[in-house]
């Protein structure tokens, strides 16, 4: 892109933007680490193809398969996250509303 002579302004173009001071920041800071390693990753895989169809619409008497692989008691309460007694097959909108229920349950413990 060209620029005047002797200085760093564009002559046509748009602005760059000056980078953000701050470092990048996680929304979901209340997840366990253990979701981000490849042991987590293999056996999430293995458990779903142990258990191909979702535990909530089992129970509703839908057939969806299982997406991910959610903890009962959420990971980061539980004492033992590897536990697989603690571990149920989801579909991803079956996690979604579960994970919203756990957030509130854990927020409003931190509050009391």
């Amino acid at each position: 892109m060209p620029y005047k002579t002797g200085s760093r302004e564009r002559l046509y173009g748009w602005k760059v933007k000056p980078r953000d001071p701050r470092p990048f920041q996680n929304r979901q800071t209340d997840r366990w680490e253990g979701y981000q390693t490849t042991r987590w990753r293999r056996e999430s895989l293995a458990y779903r193809q142990a258990h191909p169809l979702c535990a909530e619409c089992k129970r509703q008497g839908r057939t969806v398969s299982a997406q991910v692989t959610d903890h009962i008691i959420p990971a980061l309460v539980c004492r033992d996250p590897w536990d697989k007694s603690n571990w149920q097959p989801l579909c991803k909108s079956c996690n979604a509303a579960k994970g919203n229920e756990d957030r509130r349950m854990i927020n409003e413990r931190r509050i009391k």
